[in-house]
C-alpha cells in the first residue's frame, strides 16, 4: 500500500503520440506510471486532436486510481510545444496547430510561436476569424478540467520568446488572441464538479500550471546549474545544457534558462528512437521487447572495420541508406540492427562535438525518457559517445519535474531547488569503458568519412564512386 506520509500530485504529460501520467509524491516516490496512447491512425496522419489527450487522461487516471486507490492533492499538467490550440468564442476547439521538431523563425523575431500563427492565418484564415484564444496545450487540458485560460511563462526572460506587442504588431496579430501570462507553477483553478463527473476526477484537487515539456524535464533531471545537461531521449531527442552565457542563435537553439542569468543551449535530433521503432516494423519485429532485440542487437563490441553494415539516416526524415562493407554486398537482420543503433548514437556524438566546438565539452548527461530504461542501450551509447550518462531513478522527466513544480504550490517546498533536491535521485551511471572507448572513437571517423564520401558522391551524381 502506498504511503500516506507525503503527499501524492497527479502529474501528467501530453506528448505527440500518447499521453503520460504517474503518481507522484513530493519525496518523489513513484506509486504508478502509465502512458495512453492516442488513436494510431490519427497519429499516422498527423491530425491528433485536442479531445484526444482529454481522452487519455482520464484512461490515464482510471488506471492509476484503480490501482493505487490514492487521492491527489494536486493535479499538475505540461505538455509538448509549441502546440497551440484555436479556441472560439463558445468554447469550441478547433484543429490544433501541431508544430512537433520544426524550427521556424522570421527576421527580426524571437518568439516560438508567432511565425506559425502567421501561417496559420494564411493557411486557415476561416478558422482564425472563429478564434477568440490561442491556448498551449497544457493550458488548454487544464482550461477543461476547470482551471482559468491562462498561458504559462516558464521565466520572465521568456515574454519576448512567446510574444509582446511590439512582435505582434509585426506580425499582424492580435495580442488579445492569447491568454494572460502566468508564472510557472501557479495555481490556476480546481477540478470542477463538471470535469469530476466527465473524467472520473477528484473534484476539488488544485490545477498547478505545468510548462513546456522540455523545460519540465530540465527541472525533472535536476540540470540547474551551469554546466548541467538533460539529454531528452525517446522517439526525438533533445540535448539541453545549462550555461552561465548565452551563444549566437546558429546550430543551437539558444533560451533562457529557469533561473535569471542562465541559458539553456539545446539541440534537436529529430530521428533518434524513432530510426529504431522504423527498424522493428521494417524487419517485422514490432512485438518483441526493446530488450530482446537489444540482447540480440549489443553482444560484444567490434571494430568498425569488422562490421559488414552501415546506416546513414536522412537529414530530415526517414529512412535512410544502408551501405554493406562486406565482400558479399548482403547483410542479415541483426547486423540491420546494430548499423541503426550505432547511427543513433553517432548522431548523439555528432551534437556533442560540435558543443565542444562552441567550448562547450559535455562528458556528462543525465538522461531521461524511454531510452533511459534499458540498461544494454544506455552501456552501448555511453561507450559510442564517450560520455557519462546519469540515469533518475523517476527517469520520465517531465513528470518528476511535474511533481516538483507542484510541491513548491502546494507549500512543501520552499523554492524548485528543494523540491528537486527531494525528488530527484540518480540510480544508476553508465561510463564509457575504457577498453572500447578507443575503438569507438575510430569507428566514429572512419563513419564520418565515409558519410562525407557518400554525400560528395551524390552531389556529383556519381553513385558508382564508392
Amino acid at each position: 500500500m502506498p504511503s500516506t506520509k507525503f503527499p501524492w500530485i497527479f502529474c501528467a504529460d501530453i506528448g505527440t503520440s500518447s499521453l503520460k501520467a504517474a503518481l507522484i509524491d513530493t519525496e518523489g516516490h513513484a506509486a504508478a506510471l502509465v502512458r495512453e496512447v492516442y488513436p494510431p491512425e490519427r497519429f499516422a496522419s498527423g491530425t491528433i486532436l485536442a479531445a484526444d489527450w482529454e481522452d487519455a487522461l482520464a484512461r490515464a487516471w482510471g488506471r492509476l486510481a484503480s490501482q493505487t486507490g490514492i487521492f491527489p492533492r494536486a493535479l499538475c499538467i505540461s505538455g509538448n510545444g509549441p502546440t497551440l490550440v484555436p479556441l472560439t468564442p463558445w468554447g469550441e476547439a478547433l484543429a490544433p496547430l501541431h508544430w512537433y521538431g520544426h524550427r521556424r523563425t522570421e527576421e527580426g523575431s524571437q518568439s516560438l510561436f508567432l511565425p506559425y500563427i502567421r501561417s496559420f492565418i494564411q493557411d486557415r484564415p476561416q478558422d482564425y476569424e472563429n478564434t477568440r484564444y490561442l491556448c498551449s496545450a497544457p493550458e488548454w487540458l487544464a482550461y477543461r478540467l476547470g482551471a482559468d485560460l491562462v498561458t504559462t511563462l516558464p521565466a520572465l526572460a521568456y515574454e519576448p520568446y512567446y510574444w509582446d506587442q511590439d512582435q505582434c504588431a509585426c506580425a499582424g496579430v492580435d495580442i488579445q488572441v492569447f491568454p494572460p501570462f502566468v508564472k510557472l507553477g501557479s495555481i490556476i483553478g480546481m477540478v470542477s464538479p463538471a470535469a469530476s463527473s466527465r473524467l472520473n476526477l477528484p473534484e476539488g484537487i488544485p490545477l498547478v500550471a505545468g510548462g513546456p515539456d522540455f523545460i519540465m524535464a530540465l527541472i525533472g533531471v535536476g540540470a540547474l546549474k551551469p554546466g548541467m545537461v538533460c539529454d531528452r531521449a525517446g522517439t526525438s531527442e533533445g540535448i539541453n545544457v545549462c550555461c552561465s552565457r548565452p551563444f549566437p542563435q546558429g546550430a543551437f537553439r539558444v533560451l533562457p534558462h529557469l533561473e535569471e542569468g542562465l541559458w539553456n543551449i539545446g539541440s534537436i535530433i529529430p530521428s533518434s528512437g524513432r530510426l529504431f521503432d522504423w527498424f522493428r516494423t521494417l524487419s517485422g519485429q514490432e512485438e518483441r521487447l526493446y530488450r530482446e532485440l537489444m540482447e540480440e542487437l549489443i553482444p560484444q563490441p567490434r571494430c568498425f572495420r569488422q562490421s559488414r553494415a552501415c546506416f546513414f539516416p536522412q537529414e530530415e526524415s526517414l529512412p535512410g541508406l544502408f551501405l554493406s562493407l562486406g565482400e558479399s554486398g548482403l547483410m542479415n537482420r541483426q547486423e540491420l540492427g546494430r548499423a541503426v543503433l550505432e547511427a543513433m548514437g553517432f548522431l548523439v556524438r555528432d551534437t556533442l562535438t560540435e558543443m565542444e566546438k562552441q567550448g562547450l565539452g559535455i562528458r556528462e548527461m543525465r538522461v531521461c525518457g524511454g531510452q533511459g530504461k534499458n540498461p544494454l542501450w544506455n552501456q552501448f551509447k555511453a561507450d559510442l559517445c564517450g560520455c557519462t550518462l546519469l540515469i533518475p531513478e523517476l527517469y520520465d522527466g517531465e513528470l518528476a519535474g511535474d511533481a516538483a513544480v507542484a510541491a513548491v504550490a502546494l507549500g512543501e517546498s520552499a523554492g524548485l531547488a528543494e523540491a528537486v533536491s527531494r525528488i530527484v535521485r540518480m540510480s544508476a551511471q553508465y561510463v564509457p569503458t575504457s577498453q572500447t572507448q578507443d575503438q569507438y572513437t575510430e569507428q566514429y571517423h572512419d563513419y564520418k568519412a565515409l558519410k562525407e564520401r557518400i554525400r560528395a558522391s551524390i552531389r556529383e551524381g556519381n553513385h558508382g564512386a564508392l
